[in-house]
């Protein structure tokens, strides 16, 4: 990997405390580089609630924990390994089960807290010494840096539920 340092050793800016913009400055914290991080928001994760996500797996060779893990991202915060997914059709009649001997993905909570992906991302840049500055915007980078915002539109819109079944977990799509 080449070196993220410069000849002054300066603080290298980064716009955004989620997943990318923390995966950034513990790439720079691991070679030797100094990261500060702005957050708008009070705390990482802040807009979601525990929510479900997907670390997507199926569309590559390289298990993603295993990437994570590659690049020096600890993977202990909580994540179930997802092999089958039931999809419905419009009418609510099965279309198609789609099974894997590996992890389609893995699903993961987003938050602030603890076993949530922000949570040990926040963690583990802490502890690298990364600088985090909550309630604060960087709108500009006029020495450089790295902006890393979430998104401005929706891409999918989704809703998830919890209840109670005598059924087996699982992972369904309509």
């Amino acid at each position: 990997m080449e070196s993220v340092m410069n000849s002054d050793n300066r603080i290298i800016e980064i716009s955004g405390a989620g997943p990318a913009g923390l995966a950034a400055a513990l790439a720079i914290a691991r070679e030797g580089g100094r990261a500060r991080v702005y957050e708008r928001r009070d705390e990482v994760g802040a807009r979601f609630h525990g929510d479900f996500q997907g670390l997507e797996n199926w569309t590559r060779e390289t298990d993603v924990l295993a990437e994570l893990q590659a690049v020096g991202i600890a993977t202990g915060f909580e994540h179930t390994p997802i092999n089958e997914v039931t999809c419905y059709g419009p009418n609510g009649d099965v279309e198609r089960r789609v099974r894997s001997q590996l992890p389609l993905f893995y699903l993961v909570r987003r938050g602030s807290e603890p076993g949530t992906l922000d949570h040990a991302l926040k963690q583990q840049a802490l502890a690298a010494g990364v600088e985090i500055r909550f309630g604060e915007a960087l709108y500009t980078l006029p020495a450089g840096g790295i902006v890393t915002e979430g998104p401005h539109r929706a891409d999918a819109i989704a809703a998830g539920y919890l209840f109670s079944t005598d059924m087996a977990d699982g992972a369904w799509a309509i």
